[in-house]
């Protein structure tokens, strides 16, 4: 981002104000920013506006120290608008100071994804440390509202938070349904989520900019910046899907009543929802993994089951499989009271809770799958093939396609940046 703060000592030769009281502030504000002193740079673009309100420069400046000073915890909380709009009421030739504010809020959206996903894996090294795995409530508390304000709510961090590049509306007008936002509200990696999600106006922005840059240099830079947000968003999206492929790999395609789940839900298991609303976000709802995902349980699942015989099986599959765990739990309860019996404890019978738990559980898992019917056993096969799929999906850089974040639904409310 600093390159592009350098950016801004153009800002001197492009608008030349007659006051020499107001060049020189600007002088100082323009070298305190480049050498990274963004408290007084914001404080003498702020006496250059004081001097002459009506002209465009130090509007154009504070921008950017605005950018650069304000905390990660107020980052969402910024507008920038006002000052760009006061920098137009004398000219319209800001294009190249717009790209380059653009691209400094993209790098600040990039630092605090990164930053959200680092402490999240922070907070559960310690908690796994100190073994106290009581809940991913517990750790969903500690990092979830460390970026995205005082409300854990997802929705409304994201209304609530100036969006720079669409502002509350566009983000409330969003793609994504009301459940999905829930479903990423719902997760360990919520302060990133939703700060990617609040990221989105300002990189489609950026892709329809890109385009427009003349200066080789600022293109470059500009570059970087874009790089580092899609860095970010691909070290999120690796940690998505490693958490989906556990997730998975834990839930049980050989339960009837879990074929019944997904059957009416898809979304049912929180890490599949939360990941398809990811993808969305980030602009890859045409990515395979997010077809395979799609065409697993939308097309592949409804498909084995898209029969009333089939159906039929399935209740009936759940009903033999419920009452295989009631014999394993009756079994393994008798062995466990035949502890207490004066058979096992007074002659050489301490054989007997031992024999009667194990023969609960075998029976009890023999019932569970013999009940299974034809179809759940070729989903079986699917679904193990779609986890090893799944894991070996790599994202990259050349894998974003920009121009689909967001490019449906965002109706841009800032006037200033995006015109």
């Amino acid at each position: 981002m600093k390159e592009l703060l350098k950016f801004s000592k153009y800002l001197e030769t492009d608008f030349v104000n007659s006051n020499p009281t107001y060049q020189s502030k600007m002088d100082l504000a323009i070298s305190s920013l480049v050498t990274g002193d963004y408290q007084k740079s914001k404080n003498m673009f702020d006496a250059a506006i004081e001097i002459d309100s009506q002209f465009p420069s130090a509007w154009l400046g504070k921008a950017f120290s605005e950018i650069a000073y304000v905390e990660d915890e107020h980052f969402n909380s910024l507008t920038i608008d006002e000052y760009l709009s006061r920098a137009m009421r004398s000219t319209d030739n800001i294009i190249k100071y717009k790209v380059a504010i653009a691209g400094c809020l993209a790098y600040r959206h990039a630092v605090i994804i990164k930053k959200s996903v680092l402490a999240v894996e922070e907070a559960l090294r310690q908690k796994k440390e100190a073994e106290k795995a009581k809940s991913r409530a517990i750790t969903t508390a500690v990092v979830g509202s460390m970026f995205t304000g005082k409300n854990k709510s997802l929705g409304s961090n994201i209304v609530g938070g100036a969006l720079i590049a669409g502002g509350a509306a566009s983000a409330s007008q969003s793609h994504l349904k009301a459940k999905e936002l829930e479903l990423l509200g719902n997760s360990i990696y919520t302060s990133a989520l939703s700060q990617t999600h609040l990221s989105t106006p300002i990189i489609h922005l950026c892709s329809t900019l890109e385009d427009k840059i003349d200066d080789v240099n600022l293109r470059e830079n500009f570059k970087v910046v874009m790089d580092s947000w899609k860095d970010s968003v691909i070290y999120l999206y690796n940690k998505q899907r490693e958490q989906l492929v556990e997730r998975l790999n834990k839930f049980s395609v050989s339960e009837a009543k879990n074929i019944q789940t997904l059957l009416n839900n898809p979304n049912s298991i929180q890490e599949v929802g939360e990941f398809v609303a990811f993808m969305k976000i980030i602009g890859l709802s045409k990515h395979k993994i997010f077809d395979l995902l799609n065409k697993l349980f939308k097309e592949t699942l409804p498909k084995k089951f898209d029969n009333p015989e089939s159906l039929s099986a399935l209740e009936e599959a759940k009903k033999k499989q419920q009452n295989a765990y009631i014999i394993m739990g009756v079994l393994i309860f008798l062995g466990v009271g035949s502890v207490y019996t004066d058979f096992v404890q007074r002659g050489d019978n301490q054989w007997l809770p031992w024999v009667l738990d194990i023969a609960g559980i075998i029976i009890g898992l023999w019932l569970s799958q013999k009940a299974r019917t034809n179809e759940m056993k070729d989903f079986e096969k699917v679904y193990a093939q779609a986890i090893k799929d799944i894991n070996s999906i790599t994202v990259t850089r050349n894998d974003f396609n920009l121009s689909l974040i967001e490019a449906k639904d965002n109706n841009n409310n800032n006037i200033a940046l995006d015109n």
